[in-house]
């Protein structure tokens, strides 16, 4: 068994991309660490909290269904994890579990890759669970002149808009709002942040116009580029899909254990690799 164990709770874990991704940067930076899957319920997760302190476990990464249910059993949570509700990398420093949100992180450090800039501009967002929370977080950081969400659950967006302090957002059912299609024309950004769109020609909406300029994000990065998108491609929207937030969120959690920060390129072949090989 390697020095030090980190590795990922969430269930299912079949299709997971992490142990690719961090045991390659282990590897690229001579480190005597290891990265695991420990696939568990949720009624293991608290077992597991006391399993990371006693063997020294010295980070995990947290993903569906547990992100909410790992903070109880935490020693300290960052200010941004906190107010966003969902915790997806944890610390361990002697025995002390500290709990992050690198999504957002990760999500910031996409858009600057792919130079988008959102500052005063207009927002639309699709869902509000929990992957939508970091978003949303990440979003109202640009300050923007509009910000739109459009889910079908309006009591799970107020919940959103309440745990974070939103103000000014404009809510509607995304399958009733009759002002839906407009807003969206006018939008400079619109993003999916529900998991429609995995499976065949899904989509949580179809564009019908988008203004000039306009980028479209799709959380989901398998399929690469899903209906929704290929369907903004075609009304002349630049498209991003949730590959590079993956590499990025990653990035950030690696280094938030090690202190050292692989390279987006050193990542990018590691899930290149497991891609081709599956």
């Amino acid at each position: 068994m390697a020095k030090n164990i980190t590795g990922i709770i969430g269930f299912p874990l079949s299709h997971t991309m992490s142990p690719a991704m961090h045991n390659n940067s282990f590897k690229k930076f001579s480190m005597d660490w290891e990265y695991d899957v420990f696939e568990m319920e949720a009624d293991k997760v608290g077992a597991f909290m006391d399993r990371m302190r006693d063997e020294g476990i010295r980070g995990i990464n947290v993903t569906i269904p547990h992100k909410h249910l790992v903070m109880q059993f935490l020693d300290k949570i960052d200010k941004a994890a906190a107010i966003i509700g969902a915790v997806n990398t944890v610390v361990n420093r002697n025995g002390k579990l500290t709990g992050y949100n690198t999504d957002y992180l990760g999500f910031l450090s996409s858009l600057k890759k792919n130079r988008v800039g959102l500052k005063g501009k207009k927002l639309v967002m699709f869902g509000a669970g929990g992957a939508a929370h970091a978003i949303a977080y990440a979003l109202n950081t640009f300050g923007p002149k509009e910000f739109r969400i459009y889910n079908i659950d309006l009591p799970m967006t107020q919940r959103l808009i309440k745990q974070l302090r939103l103000k000014n957002v404009i809510t509607g059912d995304i399958t009733k709002s009759a002002d839906k299609d407009a807003a969206i024309a006018a939008a400079d950004f619109v993003i999916n942040c529900t998991s429609v769109g995995m499976h065949g020609d899904e989509t949580p909406y179809r564009i019908d116009a988008l203004k000039k300029g306009a980028v479209v994000f799709d959380l989901i990065y398998n399929p690469a580029k899903t209906f929704f998108l290929g369907n903004a491609e075609k009304k002349g929207a630049k498209i991003i899909n949730g590959l590079d937030m993956l590499i990025f969120q990653g990035i950030e959690a690696f280094e938030l254990w090690t202190k050292k920060r692989p390279s987006y390129v050193l990542v990018k072949k590691a899930v290149d690799k497991y891609n081709a090989e599956k």
